[in-house]
């Protein structure tokens, strides 16, 4: 332990600070997670299913289960102009934090999940203009075993979004009431070894409105990922998932009685998650994972309000117990594939991102 406790310590001195998805998509939710690359509808193991897939928590066993989050993130993005001029992105990354409770019956056929994060956030600054996007996500699910090899889980989601944007002089600085949507998992052991997870979640319109009562509609997206994980030698875990988020509902950012307008031309995108746990001693277990993330953008109409580009991620975490409760961290870094834009202006788009997370867990 005296070892993983140093490298907690090393992580939070190298200030690591955003590990963004396609879109402004943050699907950082728990250190386990960040640690195999977020590759976790099928096998999750801890509270932090109420997030991925909360139908996994129906194979924890009956108790209490809580966990808190906390992430720092960092991101280096700028433009190269055809003149040969750097115009940097001055939007600082957003750190986040993030709460997973559940309950299961002592006989585990039915249980409930909580789950407090922040699934869409970014920050692009180009010049004087400014783009600002925050969503929190209130999760409630029910779960339910229905036999030993298969659970189910259905719930809503009430998201809050706050949307900051200046354009010259020009400003909007407003949030929403409230949206909602609903979700649906369903996690399959259909061999020993083996299980199968699927997690949907159905996006939202959120009104968002000013007090001089302009509004900015943002169609948050559709999201859907299926995965399959199988153990090895009884001290390996791997997982491949597949995820699909629907980001052509944003047609654009305009403001309604504004006059600041943003045309989007987003594509839907594709994830491509693995991630291998390595269960080294009964109270330590390493992590590694590596993504392929689509872009959103398109190079015939990049949005700099969303600027976002197809990218590698590689990740690594560790975990173990310590006084009564179980850490893990995790660090990622994703690398984004230089991409040369021809609309609206010619420029070439250069973007990378770092994630620090830390969680710390304890079941009753």
């Amino acid at each position: 332990m005296k070892r993983l406790f140093a490298t907690a310590g090393l992580l939070c001195a190298c200030g690591v600070t955003s590990a963004q998805a396609a879109g402004f998509a943050n699907n950082d939710f728990s250190a386990s997670g960040v640690g195999v690359a977020n590759a976790m509808v099928a096998g999750a193991a801890d509270v932090t299913a109420a997030s991925y897939n909360p139908a996994a928590i129906a194979w924890l066993g009956g108790g209490v289960y809580v966990e808190g989050n906390f992430a720092s993130r960092g991101r280096n993005s700028s433009v190269k102009l055809p003149s040969g001029a750097i115009q940097p992105n001055n939007g600082s990354a957003r750190n986040g934090s993030a709460l997973h409770a559940a309950w299961m019956s002592k006989d585990s056929d039915i249980g409930v999940s909580l789950a407090f994060t922040q699934p869409f956030q970014s920050e692009n600054i180009w010049g004087g203009n400014q783009t600002l996007i925050k969503t929190d996500r209130l999760s409630l699910d029910v779960i339910y075993a229905l036999s030993s090899t298969l659970a189910v889980a259905h719930g809503i989601d009430v998201y809050r979004t706050t949307v900051n944007m200046t354009r010259g002089a020009a400003a909007f600085s407003g949030k929403d009431k409230a949206s909602f949507g609903v979700n649906v998992g369903v996690n399959w052991k259909p061999a020993p070894l083996w299980q199968v997870g699927m997690m949907l979640r159905s996006g939202t319109k959120a009104k968002v409105t000013s007090a001089t009562n302009q509004q900015v509609d943002l169609k948050l997206p559709e999201q859907i990922t299926l995965g399959v994980s199988h153990d090895m030698a009884n001290a390996f875990r791997l997982e491949a998932d597949i995820a699909y988020e629907r980001w052509s509902r944003i047609k654009n950012l305009d403001v309604i009685g504004g006059t600041i307008r943003n045309a989007t031309d987003l594509k839907d995108t594709l994830a491509l998650k693995t991630g291998l746990t390595w269960y080294w001693l009964p109270d330590t277990t390493f992590r590694f994972g590596y993504a392929y993330e689509q872009g959103a953008n398109r190079a015939s109409a990049f949005q700099q309000a969303i600027a976002d580009q197809s990218g590698h991620r590689l990740s690594l975490g560790a975990g173990g117990n310590a006084f009564g409760v179980h850490l893990d961290v995790a660090y990622a870094y994703t690398f984004h594939a230089t991409q040369s834009v021809t609309s609206p202006i010619v420029a070439t788009y250069r973007d990378r991102e770092q994630a620090m997370m830390i969680s710390l867990s304890k079941a009753f």
